[in-house]
């Protein structure tokens, strides 16, 4: 069984990049599915902030079952 999969993670992330860089998406664990969303997503943005993408992204939004949930902008 996979660690990420679309369908069945609980929390979806998308870094929105700059114009001409492809925008990251990431999915969250399904093993955390059964924790609170804010929890999930403080993880996923600590993991994140450790890529050297992070320091170029303009916007992440979190999405729960295709609903925005959470959004950072810079």
């Amino acid at each position: 069984m996979p660690v990420f999969q679309r369908e069945k993670s609980k929390i979806k992330m998308v870094a929105l990049m700059p114009p001409k860089e492809k925008n990251i998406t990431w999915y969250s664990p399904i093993t955390q599915n059964a924790k609170p969303s804010q929890n999930i997503v403080n993880g996923m943005l600590r993991r994140f902030q450790n890529q050297d993408a992070a320091k170029r992204v303009q916007v992440i939004q979190f999405y729960e079952n295709g609903t925005l949930y959470y959004e950072i902008k810079r």
